[in-house]
C-alpha cells in the first residue's frame, strides 16, 4: 500500500469504534498501552539479576534455574501468536485484559511460590503477559487518528526498551536490599494499574469476526515454535550436534513447514500466509530477529561484564567488579534514550521514508556493538557505547511495528504484530544463546572466567547480525505495493 492506502486500511480498521477523531482521548489510549507494554518489557529482564538467588534459594542446579528464564520464553512463544490472533477475530481489548488477567495471577503466584515446580509454573502463566505487545499495536493503529497512528505506535514501543533497561535496575535493588519475592510484587502492581487504565480508558471492540478456531494451525505453531526454542537454549549445554539437539532441530523444521501448507490450505488460518509469508512481511520479520539478536546480546551481557570481578588472572576478562545493582544503573541512561528517541520515528518515516527509521537503528546497534567489541574496559567506554546501542534500539523498536502496520493486512495487525513479536524472540534466543556458548568454550584454564577475547568476539556477533540486517532492510521496497 502506498501511504494513502495504508491511512484508508486504519482507518476501516477503526470501524464499530466511531470515527477516530471523534473516539477516545488519544492520550488516554497511548497512556494506558504504555503502562501495559512497560509490564511487557520489565519482564523481560526482571528476574536476570535473581537467578542465582532462585538456584540457592530452592536448592536446584544451574540448569534447572536457568528454567525460570527458558520457561516464559517457551509460553510467550506460544500464547502471543495465538492470543494476537483471538484479539483479531473477537476483540483486541477483552483479549488484552485477559492476557493481562492471566499475565498477573502468574505474577502473583510467583510472588509467594513455596517451591520451585510452583515458581516454574507462575512462569509459564507471565507468558501471556508477551501478547500485551500486538494487541496494543493493533489497538493503536485501530483507535488514533491515522495522523497520529505513528507517534502512538514509537511512544508504546518505547516502553518496551524502557522496560528492559529498567527491569535490570529494579531487578538488582530488590535482590540486592531486599527479596527475591518483591520483583514479582512490584510487576504484579505495575499489571494491576495497567489492567485498570485499559479497563477505564480503552472501549470495547464492536465489530467481531465469528470464524472457527484453527485447531491444526495452532498445534503445528505450538509445537514448532516449542521444539526450536528448546534446541536453542538446550545446545549450548548439551551441544549443537548432539542427538537431542538435532532430533529437535529437525521435528522444528518439519512442524513448521507443515504448518506453511496448512496455512495456505485452511479458510480461516491461524496465520494468514500474507502475514509471513508476503516478501515485505518476511523482510521484515527477519529484520526483527536480527535486531533483536544483537539487541540481546548488549542487555544481557553487559550487566555481565559489570558484574565479573576486576583483576582478575590473566588473558581473562576484566571486569568492574559491580554489585548487582550497580549493573543495572549503568543500563539505565540506555533505557532513558529510548524513551525519548522513539518518538521521533514518525518525524524520520515523513522525512526519509518508512525504511529509515530501522535502517538507522540497525545501523546504530551496527556502530554500538562494533565500539563495545573495540572498547569496553571502562564503565566510561561502555556507557558512551550504550548511547549509540540505545539510540539504535529506540528506532528499531518504534519503527518495526509502523512497518508492519504499513505492510500487514489492515484486519490481521494484532496477528501480523504477534508474529512478529515471536521471531523477534527466536532471534533474541539465538543471539544470547551462541554468545553464552562462545563465553562458556573460551574461559582461561584454570578459571570460570572467559578470556578477553570472548567478549569481543560476541560483541562482534552482535555487529555481524546488525549488519546483515541493514542488508535485509534495505531489500524492503521502497514503498509499499498497493493492495
Amino acid at each position: 500500500m502506498f501511504q494513502e492506502d495504508r491511512t484508508t486500511a486504519l482507518a476501516s480498521a477503526a470501524a464499530g469504534n466511531g470515527h477516530p477523531d471523534t473516539g477516545p482521548p488519544p492520550g488516554r489510549v497511548i497512556a494506558a498501552l504504555s503502562v501495559a507494554v512497560l509490564a511487557y518489557g520489565l519482564l523481560q529482564t526482571l528476574v536476570a539479576p535473581a537467578l542465582p538467588t532462585f538456584q540457592r534459594h530452592f536448592e536446584v542446579s544451574g540448569d534447572w534455574a536457568a528454567w525460570v528464564f527458558t520457561l516464559y520464553l517457551l509460553s510467550g512463544a506460544v500464547l502471543t501468536p495465538v492470543l494476537a490472533r483471538f484479539g483479531d477475530r473477537r476483540g483486541k481489548r477483552r483479549t488484552l485484559l485477559a492476557s493481562l488477567a492471566v499475565f498477573g495471577a502468574g505474577t502473583l503466584l510467583a510472588a509467594v511460590a513455596w517451591n520451585f515446580p510452583l515458581l516454574l509454573l507462575a512462569r509459564a502463566a507471565q507468558g501471556a503477559g508477551a501478547a500485551a505487545l500486538p494487541l496494543s499495536f493493533g489497538i493503536v493503529s485501530a483507535l488514533l487518528p491515522p495522523q497520529r497512528i505513528g507517534r502512538g505506535l514509537g511512544i508504546v514501543s518505547a516502553m518496551i526498551g524502557a522496560g528492559t533497561g529498567l527491569g535490570f535496575v529494579v531487578g538488582g535493588l530488590l535482590v540486592d536490599h531486599a527479596s527475591w519475592r518483591w520483583m514479582f510484587a512490584v510487576l504484579a502492581g505495575v499489571i494491576a494499574v495497567a489492567f485498570l487504565l485499559v479497563a477505564r480508558w480503552i472501549p470495547d471492540d464492536t465489530a467481531r469476526r465469528d470464524e472457527p478456531q484453527d485447531v491444526p494451525g495452532t498445534i503445528l505453531l505450538s509445537l514448532g515454535l516449542v521444539a526450536l526454542l528448546l534446541a536453542i537454549t538446550q545446545g549450548s549445554h548439551a551441544g549443537w550436534l548432539s542427538t537431542p539437539v538435532l532430533g529437535l532441530f529437525l521435528a522444528a523444521a518439519v512442524l513448521l513447514a507443515a504448518l506453511a501448507v496448512a496455512e495456505k490450505r485452511t479458510p480461516h488460518p491461524l496465520l494468514q500466509p500474507r502475514v509471513f509469508l508476503d516478501r515485505p512481511m518476511l523482510l521484515t520479520h527477519c529484520a526483527a530477529a536480527l535486531f533483536y539478536a544483537a539487541a540481546l546480546i548488549f542487555f544481557l551481557l553487559v550487566p555481565m561484564l559489570a558484574q565479573l570481578p576486576a583483576g582478575g588472572p590473566e588473558r581473562a576478562v576484566q571486569g568492574f567488579g559491580f554489585t548487582v545493582t550497580a549493573a543495572g544503573l549503568l543500563m539505565l541512561p540506555s533505557a532513558l534514550l529510548q524513551v525519548l528517541m522513539a518518538p521521533l520515528v514518525p518525524a524520520l518515516e515523513r522525512a526519509f521514508g518508512h525504511r529509515a527509521p530501522l535502517l538507522g537503528g540497525l545501523l546504530l546497534v551496527l556502530a554500538g556493538s562494533l565500539a563495545l567489541a573495540l572498547w569496553h574496559a571502562t564503565p566510561l567506554q561502555v556507557l558512551a557505547d550504550s548511547v549509540l546501542l540505545g539510540g539504535g534500539a529506540a528506532f528499531s523498536f518504534a519503527a518495526l511495528p509502523s512497518l508492519v502496520v504499513r505492510f500487514a493486512p489492515g484486519h490481521a495487525i494484532a496477528t501480523a504484530n504477534g508474529l512478529n513479536t515471536v521471531v523477534r524472540t527466536v532471534g533474541g534466543v539465538i543471539g544470547t544463546q551462541v554468545a553464552i556458548a562462545i563465553l562458556s568454550t573460551h574461559s582461561v584454564t584454570g578459571s570460570a572466567l572467559p578470556s578477553e577475547g570472548a567478549f569481543t568476539v560476541v560483541f562482534t556477533l552482535g555487529a555481524f547480525f546488525a549488519a546483515v540486517g541493514v542488508t535485509v532492510v534495505l531489500l524492503l521496497p521502497r514503498t509499499a505495493a498497493t493492495r
